[in-house]
């Protein structure tokens, strides 16, 4: 076969990585399916025969099986059932990936992932290599280099490099540092070993990608253009990784003045390493809901959904022990390594802190998961706790934030603005620590937000919306997943009714035929049936006279655009009493014109405000606003979910908003200083450490900007602008 183009720079990058061509494919060998528990070596081996579905001409899949998108609501992400339905297991654990070990054993039954810790070496899941079990289906990436199992192998290689930058640090190096630590609970090893497992995986996973790239004309589950962008994605955790190890070589040969640098520069390179690695698993993820029904029951035994490879223990990470003591260390309720337990807490005021425990449910994390698991799933809520807890991890107990904050304040004060305020993107961009802290917050965002939906509903956001509602209508419901949750508790609590609609619904759960992609959400399956609407108007006319009198439903309607405005407008007019948004004001949410009607029409009190979960980018509040009738207007809030001071006491207008915080707003120099110990603790929910000595500055506009600019009214002369923050859409 001839060479095909870019095949050179694929050589290139296997070449750094100390492998290439053939030699770094992955296939199942004894050296990757190691020791397994004395019942599952006695197991008898079986060959399943490979089953392809059929495939129109098109550059697309069109075939879509619901039973492994059905899953998404039902697996348990605590507790990972690894068993096909023959009960042999897919995924077992072997040898340490750093550190010498005989082989994982636990006392757990078969049919669980694992125990938190090995038997054998006492060591976490996470520090253990992850192998696909070959006594139930041989990988022949010759056969087929494009399968279920050849794409779940590459899965596994990806969390194994993904457990070597997270799980393990070089002894020559951090563990020596005055000013940072290592990730807490990681393993000491050297940095030649941790260097040398890196490019046994990580060339595995670039290895096949070429494969791909070469038989990707006989592929049944993955498009064409799939494989490109798999191969962008693969291309950037070889760089990432090769900086990586620059980075441990760099630290580990640092004198003593340059170390607190150094530091920074590893911690960094790890942020862009795991995000990279995060990258791979989410196309892979990806890749499988387009699988035909054949093989739809081996999918839920190989393949964890998002929320269960981020919170299963030892799977991605070690998310039980190391969360659960990064919580802690966080609530200063925790000792590590010498530290007194006041030496990683966060500066958080009463209030702050009981909305990170109670209203995101964090309290039962720093206990038992068990509290968490309810017939009414909620894995979007549970997968932000995972990813904010690892957050916690390699931000707050390296102690990078303190040591990064204030120079990353110091930077912004000359840091030229842009004078392009008429882009949203660039107005409502939120600044981080560093780019790769920003790339980092970018990857636990972004894909959650394709593949679940933008704002994470809790469970005092679901009982607030149906203790006032019965019957909903959702407007541009995206993969319906607010929709679905807030259905399935009506079923169980009372009868209503949820409607939601969309102009290009992602392709339904049981669509037979190719369906229009959605802009941000592609073509993943929907959670509930979203119905296909050009408008209100038409979604009003395809409900019940039981439908009538529902409540219009937002969650996060694109920026800059008039598709709110038009849906409240035709609400309005069909006699609306009650509005539903979830969003936040004057930002990625809506436009100027919707929240002008908004407020001229409608009222919202301060008991129906919500505040959800922040990815770090967006604030977010659920805010249920009732229609204006005579003299009843209510007690209208003045609340800076809706535009207002974020000082408790002030009834005014907010006129800046902080860069680094986008709840964080004010009307007054005054206001900013009265509200300083809340402040720094919304900050510290933001991965911010601010001290009463290192504060920040509001009138410069690179801490604080003007909200005029945020509403388009006011352009000042600005120089060169940073890298601007998309709103991540998806790449189908």
């Amino acid at each position: 076969m001839a060479a095909l183009t870019g095949d050179d720079e694929i050589e290139m990058l296997l070449s750094q990585m100390g492998g290439g061509g053939d030699a770094a494919i992955a296939t199942t060998t004894a050296s990757e399916v190691t020791t397994t528990t004395k019942k599952e070596k006695e197991r008898p081996q079986k060959r399943k025969k490979k089953k392809k579905r059929k495939r129109d001409t098109s550059d697309g899949v069109t075939e879509v099986s619901t039973s492994f998108a059905d899953t998404r609501l039902t697996q348990n992400p605590f507790e990972w059932p690894c068993s096909h339905k023959n009960s042999q297991r897919r995924l077992v654990l072997g040898f340490g990936l750093a550190h010498d070990c005989n082989g994982y054993t636990c006392d757990n039954e078969a049919k669980l992932y694992g125990s938190t810790s090995c038997l054998s070496c006492g060591k976490s899941a996470a520090t253990h290599e992850l192998c696909i079990s070959s006594s139930d289906m041989k990988i022949d990436t010759d056969e087929d280099p494009i399968s279920v199992l050849s794409i779940a192998s590459m899965i596994v290689s990806t969390r194994n490099a993904r457990c070597l930058m997270a799980e393990y640090y070089p002894n020559e190096s951090e563990k020596h540092h005055k000013h940072l630590s290592p990730p807490i609970n990681s393993l000491a090893s050297t940095s030649k070993l941790i260097m040398n497992r890196l490019d046994t995986s990580v060339g595995k996973v670039l290895g096949k990608v070429k494969k791909m790239e070469s038989n990707r004309t006989a592929s049944v589950l993955i498009s064409s253009s799939d494989v490109d962008l798999l191969r962008e994605k693969v291309s950037e955790l070889v760089k990432t990784t090769i900086a990586y190890k620059e980075a441990i070589k760099a630290t580990c040969s640092s004198n003593t003045n340059a170390t607190k640098n150094a530091g920074l520069a590893l911690i960094e390179a790890r942020l862009a390493a795991l995000a990279a690695c995060d990258e791979v698993y989410y196309r892979c993820y990806y890749a499988y809901f387009f699988f035909g029904s054949a093989n739809q029951a081996d999918l839920t035994s190989l393949v964890p959904h998002p929320p269960t490879y981020f919170t299963c223990p030892g799977l991605a990470w070690d998310a039980k022990d190391s969360g659960s003591a990064s919580l802690g260390m966080f609530l200063g309720e925790m000792k590590h390594d010498g530290h007194s337990s006041t030496s990683f807490a966060a500066p958080l005021d009463d209030g702050t802190r009981e909305l990170l425990l109670k209203s995101w449910c964090l309290q039962e994390r720093l206990t038992s998961t068990k509290a968490l698991i309810t017939e009414q799933s909620n894995p979007l809520l549970t997968l932000w706790q995972s990813r904010f807890l690892e957050s916690l991890r390699h931000l707050w107990t390296t102690h990078y934030a303190f040591v990064k904050s204030p120079l990353a304040l110091g930077a912004a004060l000359n840091m030229k603005h842009c004078d392009d305020h008429s882009d949203p993107l660039i107005r409502h961009e939120t600044y981080g620590l560093s780019p790769a802290a920003e790339t980092w917050r970018g990857s636990i965002r972004d894909y959650p937000a394709n593949f679940y939906g933008y704002a994470v509903p809790t469970l005092a956001a679901v009982s607030k919306v149906l203790g006032n509602e019965d019957s909903i209508v959702e407007a541009g419901a995206g993969t319906g997943y607010l929709s679905a949750l807030l259905a399935s508790h009506l079923k169980k609590d009372r009868i209503g009714t949820v409607f939601p609609y969309d102009i290009a619904p992602p392709r339904q759960a049981n669509a037979g035929a190719e369906v229009a992609s959605n802009e941000y959400h592609g073509q993943v399956p929907t959670f509930i049936d979203v119905h296909q609407a050009q408008s209100f108007e038409q979604a009003q006319s395809m409900l019940t006279s039981t439908g009538a009198n529902a409540s219009l439903l937002l969650c996060y309607p694109p920026p800059a655009s008039e598709m709110a405005a038009i849906a409240l407008s035709q609400y309005i007019a069909r006699g609306g009493q009650s509005v539903l948004h979830v969003g936040e004001w004057q930002g990625m949410t809506g436009n100027k014109t919707f929240e002008s009607m908004l407020h001229d029409n409608f009222y919202c009190e301060e008991k129906d405000i919500i505040p959800l979960p922040i990815w770090g980018t967006d604030a977010t509040y659920l805010t249920i606003w009732r229609m204006k009738s005579g003299n009843n207007i209510g007690t209208q809030s003045f609340s800076p979910a809706i535009g207002y001071c974020s000082e408790a006491q002030c009834s005014n207008l907010a006129r800046r908003r902080c860069r680094f915080a986008r709840c964080l707003q004010y009307c007054s120099e005054d206001c900013f200083q009265t509200h300083a110990a809340v402040r720094r603790a919304i900050l510290a929910l933001h991965l911010i450490h601010l001290s009463p000595s290192n504060e920040m500055d509001y009138e410069n506009v690179n801490h604080f900007v003007p909200l005029s600019w945020v509403a388009g009214r006011h352009v000042e002369d600005g120089g060169q602008s940073r890298k601007k923050r998309k709103r991540k859409k998806h790449n189908k």
